[in-house]
């Protein structure tokens, strides 16, 4: 019924759309009169949005009512929505006439969710492309898939795009928007330009439809008809159509006879004649039985048809009185199917049996059939006379497949008949899926699957299919078989024990459970151990003391990052059978290890062939009993097909941008050109090695040449890469620091073994150095430098900067870049220097000096809360000692991990050598544990580790260096132990991560400025160079900065300045403790940090100066002696200036005059608040807006603080609540620490100096004697290319450089320079904002949308929307960010309002406001989006999030700020207050309310906000600077009849601007053009 209602409107449908079809021809030009099945894959994401879904549903009506004109009901349709779940909409035969696949259509809903769009091609071949389905493959049908996605799919798409490929299917790929043209392009059929359709948006979908019906009416015809496959050949496999291994099976019993023997062979001869036999093509065997099967000839006896057929003809009958088909079945699947006899099920090659019988067997046929089964074998039948007939449809395919002769005279004509099922198999028209739900008499055993999860989602499939095939066959039950299920990447998961589910239903159901997941890596040992701890246990169903047979199958696509040889002895020992397949990157030897015998390790090129051919694996998790089988005489033998390659050996280093001019959206292309390239080396010690490091303004060292020994290692590291981010490009100093850092012997450079070093320079912006310099010396040092460029490089620089030319490769698209590893490979491994070079030409590692030993342990968080991130601790501490010179004599290393108790790892003195010191690290498993103890892990380290008994030379006077690492906060105190280990004289670092607290980390750290915090594991990459700074430094250099750092580090005068009023009487106990609890984070003494204590309430009283007390301890006795004053007045005017006039002074112990950070904490209580101002505070909630201009002049009078962001305010319900924000008044205060000395040791005659210049209106008339004065200080300097550097910079509302630092070598030349300077003024800006509204759509605001939606509404009301004036765009984000519209969409407030009214909830989840801010940098703020920054045209952010972000957004929100973009943040009650400060433009630019439906309470005060914006906005810098001492000037004069009498007054002119240049060759230069009819110079 409800699809009649439906007809109705969709006969209206087709009216309304008749006008969007395009014209199209008859439909006998499209097709020709074929047929075609035509699936659509539609993406339904949540980036899609209802709005748009609704042009794909006019879109898919359109076309397939287009098709429906040109292919009538010839054509049939199919279609599935896919996101994380694919879903049928209807299958090709759901509709019988098109009109319902319509209305279908039109009803569809959204559904919304991820992008998983490999899944949904997976999905499809595996439900849609089946006879059941409704596909019409098997009658030549033509099959067409059609992919829509807007988006970069989650998965990939590649391999299962491959498996329609090798089908046949022709594959057209549609992409939207921000769909990714390389996925597009893997998807689709080539030629890709007639398969691959990209649009802009989902309005012009429409544009492509004629184009998309034409492109789809060519595939058909090009089928012709012909026979395309409805299910996948193997990958790996690909071969042609067209071949087939046939086997011919020959009844030589007395049932035939000798006298009708020669009709059975003239039948076997017609079968062969018509086929196309030979060893690519058709390959024949053939076998007589009786009583014994005899086979005459293998599959690859012959490669010709008339050897065979010479064959056949020699054949003569045998006699016997059995008719043993059982047996001969049996033989065959043993003997002529394997590979050794010429089988190429491996490849893909469908195998068939084709039996000729004359009566019934004599044995049992079941065995043998269920093997051919197995085995994927295609048998038909030919029985002659009345009783061959029950046998062969026993053991035919399918029924239809046996032939029957009443007779021997008419068995000839068997033979047409039989043609068309041969050449049906062998066109691949034919094709069986092999299921089975026999149960096999097995005996009780407990089998575990331990399953690699990382293999993506086809294999995955492919694998839960097996299982469950597997299932169906065993006697499952708690009597019979059980079967548990594990999963893993780098950790393992479990899935189900052996005695979860007790029926094949419900374990059948519950594989559904496995699915792929994310990973790199895997570690086997560590799933191995998982299994024979967790899972082999009687409590979880295990019946090993029983004595039943356990079984064990490791089914991996990886090899193993950690060791297997414990874990794999450990379980063997327990009497585990071990069984291990492995496809892809898993290596044989390592499933030999891991299998209990040889026979037991299988390897598949890929794991789709165990559902053709599960034989192997089947029989043996049914047959073994805990005894080793030897492997049979007859039993298929597996060839190991080794590809011969090149030896190519060479040290190869990839040197990346990592700046914004390739940006994070980039990036991914960068990282899979790269893996592309590394992919195709032989990546080992003595092969290839690789290195790589980033740049942008500085370098950064990702890996050295010697850091990873596989090619493994190496992509794992490489897929890990982050952008490092970045606006300056210094190329040049990036190669130099290349050639000193990266191509060293201790870095694992082979140059001086004469080995090729390769420096491959990839890049996408323009180059702001000397990169030609640095270029020529890595030439001269031998090294061959390869670019590789995209973007804004400058393509013809890079080819001078190549060692040759030829060895420059440019891409204008990012996206190209993965496809052009296989460009560049042919030269990246042939091409050679010239390797004579001279030691002279490298610059040479600084020699080993006296005191370079050191003795450096490592002390890391073992619990169970860094397991998922163990990985990252590995990392960080190979990243730390990779540039130590490791050595028994140099310096010694130990690690030890600690939970509750410390686990040593090795001590300094197990290890001999660095590699040895490598290995270990590596191969380190996590100890595990619940919580920390690191008070007691210090007392160890200073105890065990860092004694003589074990490796510490500290009575040698070699420097002792403790490196602590924690993810979490200790239980017991670290004060005491960590003191202990500094009078030692021990260096302790601190690393803190997560949910380290980082007073703890300070206390073990040696000083503040060497404790480090970071939020993530993956930032620790950001503090091992600092550390390496510390750690390398020579033994002189480092007691000078231990001393300076101390002298240096932590000087700050802190004032607390406490309300003593009668409102706080109850609470001044909290407030003590909050007070000592500060100081106690304090270095407190004469040198370090000063601490003065003030109460007041109607007058202020001074407890002690900043001079009062040098000792903590003495300071936190004198607050413990704290009593309250009292006072019921509270004058915190007067209490501020006494401060200002009596503590912030020299002569009470304030050392402002010094440069020393002044702060002022001030706790006041309002009975409901606590507010804290450090610096004096900006802020104007809860009755301070009168203080807040006093404390802005005191703060300017005092000069505290160097950064203006030096007021921050805090709030805590009362007292009691003081410890909940104690620790962000710490990290305030931490930040205006003093900086600490940096090793790094200055040159005091070279120095580089800006002159910032006021180049405003107001200085227009004073600008000669600003030049002036510059020039007089320019004349007093020492300028040089080695000595002193000089820029010059104006300002006004932008910023202009008149010349950088590099510009000018000489006095002269800078004079000149600045002589040459223009008063550069004002620069005018066009009226108008650009604002942006960035809308919280996830989960947790949909009930509170509509006030959201109203406020922007208000909000637009209030702007002068025109396309001059205030243009409006609306972005709404969950995990993924939404376009509504963009700056340049509407360009009237009408259409904006409409828009706004009928906006849709996005819902999704998590909140991901840091993947949103950085889209809006990238996408929406953005010329071509309709931003007009570049014009100077104010950008306004207006932010409303109901929630914390589930990513970070400190670094988009620095990115934002630093493009101009000024940010407001509105949240509500569940928002994270930190965090809309961190976004917003300033903290008075944070607003929040309890919820959204309070918006209106704000929005004045917002509007004021908004209205205030002044175009004075910071820009961003030009990227190509001007160098305004040199310009070149031309004057164009009309030279008309008009200025006949004017002109000589314009020549004066000319003449008097002219003598105001500087001309000259290097200096200005002019010219002069009239113009009339014609310009004449």
């Amino acid at each position: 019924m409800k699809r009649h209602r439906l007809l109705p409107l969709c006969a209206l449908l087709g009216v309304l759309f008749a006008g969007l079809l395009p014209n199209l021809e008859a439909q006998e030009d499209c097709a020709q009169g074929l047929g075609a099945d035509i699936y659509f894959l539609v993406d339904s994401s949540w980036s899609m949005g209802v709005e748009n879904f609704k042009h794909i549903r006019q879109f898919l009506y359109s076309l397939i009512q287009s098709l429906h004109q040109v292919g009538g009901e010839r054509f049939k349709f199919a279609l599935v929505q896919y996101n994380t779940k694919p879903r049928t909409e209807f299958l090709l035969n759901s509709y019988p006439t098109t009109q319902g696949v319509l209305a279908h259509i039109m009803a569809m809903p959204y559904r919304g969710g991820g992008t998983q769009t490999g899944l949904g091609l997976d999905f499809l071949t595996r439900t849609h492309l089946t006879t059941a389905s409704g596909s019409r493959a098997v009658d030549g049908v033509a099959q067409v898939v059609v992919v829509l996605t807007d988006g970069r799919s989650q998965d990939d798409v590649a391999e299962p795009a491959q498996v329609l490929c090798l089908a046949g299917v022709e594959v057209f790929a549609v992409g939207v928007q921000d769909a990714v043209d390389s996925e597009l392009r893997d998807m689709a059929s080539k030629p890709h330009d007639t398969h691959v359709f990209s649009v802009d948006s989902f309005l012009t979908l429409r544009d492509i439809i004629q184009d998309l019906v034409v492109g789809l009416c060519d595939a058909v015809t090009r089928s012709g008809g012909g026979p395309v496959a409805n299910e996948a050949p193997v990958s790996g496999g690909g071969t042609a159509q067209d071949s087939a291994d046939l086997v011919l099976l020959i009844d030589g019993s007395e049932n035939v006879g000798a006298a009708n023997f020669p009709f059975v062979r003239d039948l076997v001869l017609r079968i062969i004649e018509p086929l196309d036999v030979g060893r690519d093509t058709v390959r024949v065997a053939l076998a007589l039985y009786n009583g014994n099967p005899q086979i005459k000839f293998y599959l690859n006896s012959f490669d010709s048809k008339s050897s065979v057929l010479e064959a056949v003809k020699g054949l003569s009958y045998s006699g016997g009185d059995e008719s043993n088909l059982g047996f001969a079945l049996e033989e065959v699947a043993k003997s002529l199917l394997s590979q050794t006899a010429g089988g190429r099920v491996d490849e893909g090659v469908p195998q068939m049996l084709v039996v000729i019988s004359a009566g019934p067997s004599t044995d049992d046929t079941g065995a043998g059939d269920r093997a051919l089964k197995r085995a994927g074998v295609i048998t038909v039948g030919v029985a002659i006379g009345e009783t061959a007939s029950t046998d062969l449809e026993a053991v035919a395919t399918d029924k239809s497949f046996v032939l029957s002769a009443p007779d021997f005279r008419t068995v000839a004509s068997m033979g047409d008949r039989l043609l068309p099922l041969i050449n049906g198999v062998v066109q691949r028209n034919i094709i069986v899926q092999t299921e089975f739900t026999e149960v096999l008499a097995v005996g009780p055993r407990d089998i575990i699957f331990l399953i690699d999860s990382t293999m993506g989602a086809t294999l995955i499939n492919s694998v839960r299919e097996f299982i469950k095939r597997f299932v169906d066959k065993m006697p499952i039950g708690p009597d019979g078989v059980q079967v548990g299920v594990a999963q893993f990447s780098n950790i393992p998961r479990l899935e189900m024990d052996l005695n979860s589910y007790g029926s094949r239903e419900e374990l059948t159901a519950a594989l559904g459970s496995i699915k792929p997941r994310p990973g790199q890596t895997v570690n086997i040992g560590a799933a191995l151990d998982f299994v024979r701890t967790n899972m082999l246990r009687p409590e979880k169903g295990s019946r090993i003391q029983q004595g039943v047979p356990q079984l064990l199958l490791l089914m991996t696509s990886k090899k193993s990052s950690d060791s297997v040889e414990a874990p794999t002895k450990a379980l063997q020992q327990m009497g585990v059978l071990t069984l291990a397949a492995g496809s892809k990157t898993a290596t044989e030897n390592e499933l030999q290890q891991i299998a209990f015998a040889d026979t037991a390790a299988f390897y598949l090129k890929d794991f789709r062939s165990l559902l053709r051919n599960p034989k192997a694996i089947v029989d043996a998790l049914s047959t073994l009993a805990g005894v080793v089988v030897t492997e049979g005489p007859t039993e298929s033998e597996v060839e190991i097909t080794t590809v011969q390659t090149q030896k190519v050996v060479r040290d190869i280093v990839f040197l990346v941008d990592g700046s914004n001019y390739v940006g994070s959206s980039n990036f991914p292309y960068v990282r899979d050109f790269i893996i592309n390239v590394v992919n195709q080396l032989d990546v080992r010690p003595d092969r290839v090695r690789i290195g790589l490091l980033q740049f942008a303004e500085s370098q950064k060292i990702e890996f050295h040449l010697n850091t990873y020994s596989s090619r493994q290692d190496v992509v794992n590291q490489i897929s890990q890469l982050r952008l490092t981010g970045g606006s300056v490009l210094n190329t040049g100093a990036a190669m130099n620091y290349a050639l000193s850092k990266m191509f060293q012997p201790s870095t694992g450079s082979r140059r001086k073994q004469g080995v090729q070093q390769v420096l491959v320079l990839i890049t996408g912006g323009p180059v702001q150095d000397q990169a030609k310099n640095a270029a020529d010396k890595l030439a001269l040092a031998g090294v061959l430098t390869f670019t590789v460029s995209s973007g804004q490089a400058d393509e013809d620089l890079m080819k001078t900067v190549a060692f040759v030319e030829d060895l420059a490769y440019h891409e204008t698209s990012f996206s190209n870049l993965p496809a052009l590893a296989e460009q560049i490979m042919p030269k990246l491994i042939t091409v050679v220097g010239d390797t004579d070079v001279t030691e002279t030409t490298f610059p040479e590692e600084t020699a080993s000096v006296a005191g370079a030993e050191r003795d450096v342990a490592f002390l890391i968080d073992g619990t169970e809360n860094v397991r998922r991130d163990f990985a990252y601790i590995r990392d960080f501490i190979l990243k730390v000692i990779e540039p130590l010179d490791i050595g028994i004599d140099r310096v010694r290393v130990s690690v030890v991990q600690h939970s509750e108790r410390p686990t040593p790892a090795f001590y300094l003195n197990t290890y001999q050598t660095k590699d040895e010191v490598i290995s270990a690290v590596r191969g380190m498993t996590l100890a595990g544990g619940r919580s920390l103890n690191t008070g007691a892990a210090l007392k160890f380290m200073k105890d065990t580790i860092l004694s003589e008994r074990h490796g510490s030379r500290a009575s040698q006077n070699v420097p002792q260096f403790l490196i602590v690492l924690a993810a979490g906060r200790s239980r017991d105190s670290v004060k005491d132990s960590a003191g202990a280990l500094k009078t030692e004289g021990v260096v302790p670092f601190g690393v803190g991560v997560k949910d380290a607290d980082p007073k703890q980390i300070a206390a073990i750290s040696h000083n503040p400025s060497f404790a480090f915090n970071v939020r993530e594991f993956s930032e620790l990459s950001t503090v091992t160079q600092r550390l390496n700074n510390y750690v390398s430094l020579p033994r002189e250099e480092l007691t000078e900065v231990l001393k300076q750092v101390q002298s240096n580090a932590a000087k700050r005068d802190i004032v607390f300045l406490l309300d003593g009023s009668d409102n706080t009487i109850n609470g001044f106990p909290e407030i003590k403790l909050f007070v000592k609890s500060i100081v106690e984070s304090l270095s407190v003494s004469e040198s370090q940090d000063r601490v003065s204590v003030v109460q007041f309430a109607n007058n202020p009283e001074v407890h002690f100066y900043l001079s009062s007390h040098k000792a903590k301890d003495d300071v936190i006795n004198a607050i413990d002696n704290l009593r309250h004053k009292g006072g019921r007045r509270l004058n915190i005017g007067g209490a501020l200036q006494f401060v200002r006039h009596s503590v912030f002074t020299s002569s009470t112990g304030s050392r402002r005059l010094e440069g020393v950070p002044q702060i002022l904490i001030l706790l006041r209580s309002n009975k409901r608040d606590i507010v804290f101002l450090l610096d004096g505070s900006d802020d104007s909630r809860n009755g301070l807006p009168a203080i807040r201009e006093f404390i802005r002049r005191m703060v300017e009078e005092l000069e505290i603080g160097e950064d203006k962001e030096a007021s921050h305010a805090f709030f805590a319900a009362d007292s009691s609540d003081l410890s909940g924000i104690e620790q962000q008044i710490f990290s305030v205060i931490k930040k205006r620490e003093t900086p600490a000395v940096k090793p790094a040791l200055y040159d005091p005659n070279r120095r580089d100096i800006v002159f910032l210049l006021d180049g405003s209106d107001g200085s227009q008339q004073r600008f000669p004697d600003i030049k002036d004065f510059v020039q007089r200080i320019v004349a007093d300097l020492n300028i040089d290319a080695n000595k002193d550097h000089v820029a010059v910079v104006q300002y006004s509302n932008t910023v202009e450089i008149g010349f950088n630092l590099r510009r000018y070598s000489t006095e002269d030349e800078v004079l000149d320079g600045v002589r040459g300077l223009s008063h550069k003024g004002v620069e005018r800006r066009p009226p108008g904002r650009d604002i942006v509204f960035l809308l919280d759509g996830s989960d947790g605001t949909r009930t509170g949308f509509p006030a959201m939606r109203d406020f922007v509404q208000r909000q637009v009301e209030k702007l002068s929307v025109d396309d001059t004036k205030d243009r409006v765009s609306v972005v709404q984000y969950s995990r993924d960010p939404a376009v509504q519209f963009y700056l340049n969409t509407y360009k009237t407030k009408g259409e904006i309002l409409d828009t706004v009214r009928a906006l849709r909830h996005k819902g999704g989840r998590p909140l991901n406001t840091g993947a949103a801010l950085q889209y809006l940098r990238d996408n929406v703020f953005t010329a071509s989006a309709g931003s007009r920054r570049l014009e100077g045209v104010p950008q306004v952010l207006i932010l409303l999030s109901g929630g914390k972000s589930s990513d970070s957004v400190d670094a988009q929100a620095s990115a934002l700020k630093q493009l101009g973009v000024l940010a407001f943040a509105i949240g509500t009650r569940s928002s994270d207050s930190k965090e809309l400060q961190t976004i917003s433009h300033d903290a008075s630019s944070a607003l929040s309310v309890s919820e959204f439906t309070e918006l209106p309470s704000i929005q004045q005060q917002l509007q004021s906000s908004v209205d205030s914006v002044v175009i004075d906005v910071t820009q961003e810098l030009p990227t190509v600077l001007v160098d305004t001492a040199k310009k070149d000037i031309v004057f164009l004069l009309d030279g008309s009849d008009s200025t006949r009498y004017g002109f000589p007054a314009m020549r004066d002119f000319v003449e008097r601007v002219v003598e105001k240049l500087n001309v000259g060759e290097n200096k200005d230069r002019v010219s002069v053009v009239q113009y009339g009819r014609d310009a004449e110079g």
